[in-house]
């Protein structure tokens, strides 16, 4: 049954298909995404725990759409290299200083938009925007609309989320890897200049963090 197992299925609800899989296989290849699957907490907990059995290894699509030598790919020496510098402004305690002034203003002007429609998708309206204007604030982005940002951050999802294959293990559906490599092109030139600026004049926000 593992085998009959479509993509289809796991898009539309993966609860029954993770709740067999405890029962009878908590560790199985599933053809549909060329992986294997741990399903139950146990093991997903023996897997954390043990950094010595075992590694990271981001799904085919995740490769396919952020490429080689990201810290979602990486282990050891490379994943803690790249956490030093990504860290600091996003721990616990440093977010407790920022996330406030940040997040509440934008989410109270989204909340004015949308507060007389009488009906609007939740997370169309209020949850996709909140977060991608927070997020891209706090990246230096404050200049990119909110609309592109939710686009690019939903076509990267997607693109992400692209796992199916075929019975040859290749990629059964190329359109969305395609459209996340040009919301990629899109993100090099809108980001490229602003390094230049960054590079020579550092600020608070993530990215110059990163730069330098």
């Amino acid at each position: 049954w593992i085998d009959e197992i479509t993509m289809e299925e796991l898009d539309r609800d993966p609860n029954p298909i993770y709740e067999r899989l405890r029962r009878e296989a908590p560790v199985a290849y599933v053809p549909a995404v060329g992986m294997h699957v741990v399903a139950t907490r146990e093991l997903c907990l023996q897997i954390t725990q043990d950094p010595q059995a075992w590694s990271t290894v981001i799904a085919p699509s995740g490769g396919r759409t952020f490429g080689k030598g990201t810290v979602l790919d990486s282990n050891g020496e490379q994943h803690r290299r790249i956490r030093e510098w990504i860290d600091p402004q996003l721990r616990p305690a440093a977010v407790d200083t920022y996330v406030e002034a940040l997040v509440r203003p934008q989410a109270q002007r989204i909340l004015e938009r949308i507060e007389d429609l009488g009906a609007a998708d939740i997370q169309e309206a209020y949850f996709a925007p909140v977060s991608v204007r927070a997020v891209g604030d706090l990246m230096g982005l404050t200049d990119v609309p909110s609309e592109t940002l939710v686009r690019w951050f939903q076509t990267l999802a997607l693109s992400y989320g692209n796992a199916a294959v075929d019975e040859h293990g290749n990629f059964a559906d190329p359109a969305p890897f395609e459209a996340g490599d040009r919301v990629k092109e899109e993100i090099v030139a809108t980001v490229d200049p602003m390094l230049d600026h960054w590079t020579a004049h550092p600020d608070h926000t993530l990215i110059s963090h990163w730069l330098h």
